[in-house]
């Protein structure tokens, strides 16, 4: 039985579908959603934009749980029917530890809602500058490194926010998490790659990295600039 704040997001959420497709969430969804109510009421309480979107139609292969964003609001999209990633990734985390992980998951979508709504998203702070000059490539080489980067960049802000999350939310499995998170990131096929965010994880080891007495994106920023300088 959903929770009264679940039943109340499910009345009002935006499926992406037709009035011929039934709007009863699967198992798998309700699971997720369920884990993430703690973190759905926070984006409620800080009045963030914020609508969930449920692909009816199946979605193998898409990536289970992503933030979009139009016309000034962010989608939080589940792609979870005949996908069976949705499932597996809950499979692979010791039952205690669902709740956290996923509210880990979920607060690193709103850090990438958080920046789009700052209109910071693929931005650098004041005083960096993004790599330039680049040789040996061809101008459409160079584009794809860019957007690469900038990928990676927004990658490592989320999971500090997460991170940031857990530490707020869960304390006590603080570590239990950033482990989960450090194996997630572990197998890299490409250095630098666009999930390549090490040098964050590593940074957030240390959980007084994260200064308390303001948000969490708040808390992820000085976190963030410190890897873009160790990393860059």
């Amino acid at each position: 039985m959903p929770t009264p704040f679940l039943a109340a997001l499910m009345a009002a959420m935006v499926l992406a579908s037709s009035p011929t497709h039934a709007t009863e969430l699967t198992p798998t969804e309700t699971t997720w959603l369920e884990a993430a109510v703690p973190v759905l009421a926070f984006a409620t309480e800080q009045k963030l934009p914020l609508d969930i979107v449920v692909q009816p139609q199946d979605t193998p292969g898409q990536t289970p749980l992503g933030m979009a964003f139009l016309d000034g609001r962010c989608l939080l999209v589940l792609s979870m029917r005949a996908n069976p990633e949705a499932q597996a990734t809950l499979d692979r985390v010791e039952p205690s530890l669902r709740g956290p992980v996923v509210e880990a998951i979920v607060a690193h979508e709103l850090g990438h809602c958080w920046r789009h709504l700052h209109r910071t998203w693929g931005t650098l702070p004041t005083g960096l500058k993004d790599i330039s000059g680049f040789s040996r490539v061809t101008a459409e080489q160079a584009d794809l490194l860019k957007e690469m980067w900038n990928t990676r960049r927004e990658e490592g802000f989320a999971d500090l926010v997460g991170l940031a999350w857990t530490l707020k939310r869960h304390p006590a499995r603080y570590e239990e998490v950033h482990a989960w998170t450090t194996r997630l990131r572990a197998d890299q096929p490409v250095e630098t790659g666009p999930h390549d965010t090490r040098v964050w994880v590593r940074l957030a080891a240390d959980r007084t990295m994260f200064k308390p007495g303001v948000s969490i994106f708040e808390q992820a920023e000085p976190i963030w600039v410190a890897g873009l300088l160790d990393g860059e």
